[in-house]
């Protein structure tokens, strides 16, 4: 994904993101994963966009994610421990981060 697309254009804060968030896994939590708005993926099957979609989709259990095709490689950097460090997090937040994807990788 791009900075600064459309859909983020509102969001100022990490509050904004927040609330965003919220309204999409209640949608989702009411309405199911909406088949319009499948989650494009590359080549290799890496996301393109619609993270926060799977997210919620993990959240609620919802089994079936919609993809499409493109041809596009993903443009995104390896998100591994060492970003997110140089990103600034650190301490209960990684820690946390460390146990919720042990949790999924293991379930």
């Amino acid at each position: 994904m791009e900075a600064g697309l459309a859909t983020d254009q509102w969001k100022h804060s990490a509050e904004d993101y927040l609330r965003s968030a919220e309204a999409l896994f209640r949608s989702m939590g009411e309405k199911g994963f909406d088949s319009k708005h499948a989650v494009p993926i590359d080549p290799d099957g890496e996301l393109l966009n619609g993270s926060h979609r799977v997210a919620c989709a993990l959240a609620l259990g919802i089994d079936e994610t919609p993809i499409v095709s493109m041809a596009r490689k993903v443009w995104a950097p390896a998100w591994g421990e060492a970003w997110f460090i140089s990103n600034g997090m650190g301490g209960d937040d990684l820690a946390r981060v460390k146990r919720d994807w042990d949790a999924l990788r293991n379930a």
